[in-house]
């Protein structure tokens, strides 16, 4: 073998060894990414469960509780504001807009529906555009489950 094969040989094995090193770093950013993700998703959950004004509220529309129209404006406004900060995580990339749906959507919906829930807070306010999008989006979702033509792919519900 003369020198030049040598260097081919180098500079080939050299090329592959930095392909598979390119590779290992995006699988790991991948990686990387999907965790904290799933860290931002788990710290959502966590605030959705252990809120005792959004767990109250959520009961409250799981039966469209006429006492909703006396709940606080404040405490609506937190519920409203938790909703809006899933929405700029879907619209981020964060969190997947079938998880969002998933875990989150269901109530978002009842909150929109609920004539009582909006009795002192402005439905039609531009400042709740967010929120109103974002129930738009889980409302085309949830239709997709109400005409059987829903097909579960689970991985749309990964982090």
């Amino acid at each position: 073998m003369t020198l030049d094969d040598w260097r081919n040989i180098a500079i080939i094995i050299g090329t592959f060894v930095a392909l598979l090193t390119l590779m290992k770093g995006i699988y790991e950013y991948t990686r990387q990414l999907a965790q904290k993700r799933s860290e931002q998703y788990a710290e959502m959950r966590k605030r959705f469960r252990e809120s005792k004004v959004i767990f109250q509220l959520i009961g409250m529309l799981e039966t469209n509780d006429s006492n909703l129209a006396e709940v606080s404006w404040s405490d609506k406004v937190e519920l409203l504001g938790f909703y809006e900060d899933i929405a700029l995580m879907v619209n981020s990339g964060i969190i997947k807009r079938n998880v969002a749906f998933y875990m989150f959507g269901y109530y978002a919906i009842r909150c929109w529906e609920s004539e009582y829930f909006w009795d002192d807070v402005n439905r039609d306010s531009r400042y709740w555009s967010l929120f109103r999008d974002f129930v738009n989006e889980m409302k085309a979702i949830e239709e997709l489950f109400i005409e059987d033509s829903f097909l579960f792919d689970p991985k749309k519900y990964r982090f």
